[in-house]
Parts: structure tokens; C-alpha cells; sequence
């Protein structure tokens, strides 16, 4: 479950680079990218499914893999034919610092709950508690722009306060 949890990231950012490249008319493009990764997943699920070492790691393993590969392709062929300039700072490390953060704190938290409450209540704190510090880690790290900000629901109220209590100009 923790492998495929990754290559849910990359079965996101997949499709979402799939739906810009069939907005500026390269329609096939996305299927040859996931039929390239899909390739792929058949050869190491050849090679790692049957090796007791991996097992059924070895298909979540392949599973991130084939996506990853057809989100590069996709990417690069996306970049090769419009402006895309995006800030490796903002949409990457930022994010996944902010990620790492959330994960540490909800692991460390639901350890700490499940030796003291019974794990489904655990799991369910740890859920509220992983969002809750998200969103503070998405604010401290200033991921969002004041436009962007002011877009959410409620952005321009959110906005006034953050501004207030100076984390926002």
C-alpha cells in the first residue's frame, strides 16, 4: 500500500499533463506515453513479481514506474511545445516539503494515539490532525501566491487574517 501510495502521485500528475497535452491538439500522445510505461510495468513485473524478495511489492513497484515514466514523456513533450515556466521551488519542493512535514506529523501522532486508544480512533485523528497541519505548512511555506489565495473559497477572508497576523503581505 505504501509503494502504490506513491504512484498515485504520479498517476495525478500523468493525468493531468495528459489533459493539457490533448488541449493544445496532441491527442495521441498520452496513450503512447502510458502504452511506453505500460511496457515497462510488464517487463519488471515480469522480473520482480516472481522474485520472492519483491513479490507483490514488486507490482505496486512497476505500477509507479509506469506512471512516472509517462508523466516525464509527457512533461517533456508539454514543455517542447508551449512556455511552461514552472518554479521547481514552488510546485515541487515546497509541496513536498510540506508533504513531509504533514506524514511525520500524522505517523508520529497516530504512534502516539494508538498505544493510548483503540487504532481506528487513532487512524481517524491522525487523518484530521495530517489535513490540519497541511494546511498550516501550506501557509507557513507561502505556497500560494496572494492571487491564489484570494481565489479559494473564503480566500479574501483567509487572506485578511493571515495578513494580520503577518504571515501574508
Amino acid at each position: 500500500m505504501q509503494i502504490s501510495s506513491i504512484g498515485i502521485i504520479f498517476t495525478v500528475l500523468d493525468q493531468t499533463v495528459n489533459g493539457a497535452l490533448q488541449g493544445i491538439g496532441k491527442i495521441m500522445t498520452p496513450a503512447i506515453n502510458l502504452g511506453v510505461g505500460a511496457l515497462l510495468k510488464l517487463i519488471l513485473n515480469l522480473l520482480l513479481v516472481p522474485n520472492p524478495k519483491f513479490g507483490v511489492a514488486g507490482a505496486a513497484f512497476a505500477t509507479c514506474v509506469c506512471h512516472a515514466l509517462a508523466f516525464i514523456i509527457g512533461y517533456r513533450v508539454l514543455i517542447k511545445n508551449i512556455d511552461l515556466n514552472l518554479s521547481f521551488s514552488k510546485f515541487i519542493f515546497k509541496p513536498l516539503l510540506a508533504a513531509v512535514i504533514m506524514g511525520s506529523c500524522s505517523y508520529s501522532a497516530f504512534v502516539m494515539l494508538n498505544n493510548i486508544t483503540q487504532e481506528k480512533i487513532a487512524t481517524i485523528i491522525s487523518i484530521l490532525f495530517a489535513a490540519l497541519i497541511y494546511i498550516i505548512s501550506i501557509i507557513v511555506l507561502k505556497i500560494f501566491q496572494k492571487e491564489e489565495l484570494i481565489m479559494l473559497p473564503f480566500g479574501e477572508k483567509i487572506h485578511r487574517v493571515l495578513e494580520t497576523i503577518g504571515l501574508y503581505k
